[in-house]
C-alpha cells in the first residue's frame, strides 16, 4: 500500500495505540464523506450507527469509519472523532450545527492486557487528529493491538492485528482492503503452519468437542472488522454487495468464520475525497461483482498481512 492509493480512494487513516493495556482505536476519515455499504455476518456485533446506513435511510453520506477494541465500553472513542469533525466543519450542516455522520464497530479485546482501559473520547480524537494518507503502518496498531486468533476449542491464541491491501485492474479501477483480524478461528493451520489464504485447505480436527476435561465456563468473543474502499462512483445498493461478496476473503482465510460469537462486519466505502471514477461503458452488474470479487481476494491477503506484520507465523 501506498500514500498513492490511499489518496486516489480517498481515505485518511488514524489510530490510537495502547500497547501498554493492548487496546486501540482505528479510524478512517473521508472530509466530503462517501458513499457507504455495510454487511454484517457474525452473530455477536457491536457497532454504532449503522442502521442509518441501510437501504431506506435518507442518509446518503458517511464521514467517518471508527474501528474500535474495548468492546462495546470502546464506543466511546467515536464521539471524540465526531468532536474533531465538528471542530473541523466536517458533517451535515443543520441549521446552524454541524452532525459528523459517523459508523463503527468494535471488537472484543478485554481477555488481554488491561481490561480496565478502554479506549476513550479522547483517544478517538487523538486518532482522527493524526489521520493522513501516510499511516500505513500494520500489525499491534490502532485496533488491531489487542486484537487475537485461534480462540476456537482448545482457546490457544495467538496475535490478531492490523493489515491492509490493494489490487489493481484495467481502467485503473482499484479495490483496498483494511483489516483488524480478531477471530475465534485461525489464519494458519496449526498442522501444517501454513496459511490458509496460501493453502487453501483447513483443518476440521479441532472441531469436536473434548468431554474429556473440565467443561469450560466462558466462551471467547472475537470480531473481525473490514473496510472496504474503491476509487470506482458506486451507491449504497452496490457497494452493500460488494461488502457481501468480500466477505468470502474472511471464508477463505478464517477457519472457522461467522461464528455465534464472532462479529464480522464489512463496511465497504466510494469516497467523494477519491478519484471516484465513472465507467459508464462496462455493465453496472459486472462492474458490482468484479470490485466485489477483487474485495474478496484483497481482503484475505490483507487478513494474512495483519499477522505476518508480526515477523512471525508460528501457531
Amino acid at each position: 500500500m501506498t500514500e498513492n492509493i490511499l489518496k486516489k480512494v480517498g481515505v485518511k487513516i488514524g489510530h490510537f495505540t495502547d500497547a501498554k493495556a493492548r487496546t486501540g482505536t482505528t479510524v478512517f476519515l473521508m472530509d466530503r464523506g462517501g458513499d457507504i455499504g455495510i454487511d454484517i455476518r457474525g452473530s455477536g456485533t457491536g457497532t454504532f450507527n449503522t442502521p442509518a446506513f441501510d437501504t431506506k435511510s435518507a442518509i446518503r453520506l458517511a464521514h467517518g469509519i471508527v474501528l474500535t477494541g474495548g468492546s462495546l465500553f470502546g464506543l466511546e472513542s467515536v464521539f471524540g472523532v465526531m468532536q474533531f469533525l465538528e471542530e473541523n466543519k466536517v458533517g451535515f450542516h443543520i441549521d446552524s450545527q454541524i452532525v459528523p455522520s459517523v459508523t463503527g464497530a468494535v471488537i472484543y479485546d478485554l481477555g488481554v492486557g488491561n481490561p480496565a482501559v478502554r479506549p476513550s473520547r479522547a483517544d478517538g480524537y487523538y486518532a482522527a487528529k493524526n489521520a493522513s494518507y501516510k499511516n500505513l503502518s500494520q500489525g499491534a496498531i490502532g485496533a488491531g493491538t489487542g486484537a487475537t486468533v485461534g480462540k476456537w476449542n482448545k482457546n490457544k491464541s495467538t496475535p490478531g492485528g492490523f493489515g491492509m491491501d490493494f489490487v489493481t485492474l484495467k481502467n485503473n479501477i482499484i479495490v483496498t482492503a483494511f483489516v483488524v483480524t480478531n477471530a475465534i478461528g485461525n489464519i494458519i493451520n496449526p498442522k501444517t503452519n501454513s496459511y490458509y489464504y496460501d493453502a487453501g485447505s483447513f483443518d476440521e480436527s479441532d472441531l469436536g468437542f473434548d468431554t474429556d476435561k473440565k467443561r469450560r465456563t466462558s466462551l471467547p468473543n472475537a470480531t473481525t472488522l473490514a473496510v472496504i474502499a474503491t476509487n470506482v462512483d458506486l451507491n449504497r445498493p452496490q457497494l452493500m454487495k460488494v461488502a457481501e461478496l468480500a466477505h468470502d476473503g474472511m471464508a477463505r482465510s478464517i477457519y472457522p468464520v461467522h461464528t455465534s460469537l464472532d462479529g464480522d462486519t464489512i463496511f465497504a466505502i466510494s469516497s467523494l475525497n477519491g478519484e471516484r471514477m465513472t465507467l459508464p461503458r462496462i455493465p453496472s452488474i459486472q462492474l458490482v461483482d468484479t470490485i466485489g470479487i477483487l474485495a474478496g481476494k484483497t481482503l484475505a491477503s490483507a487478513i494474512k498481512h495483519s499477522i505476518a506484520s508480526h515477523g512471525t507465523i508460528e501457531p
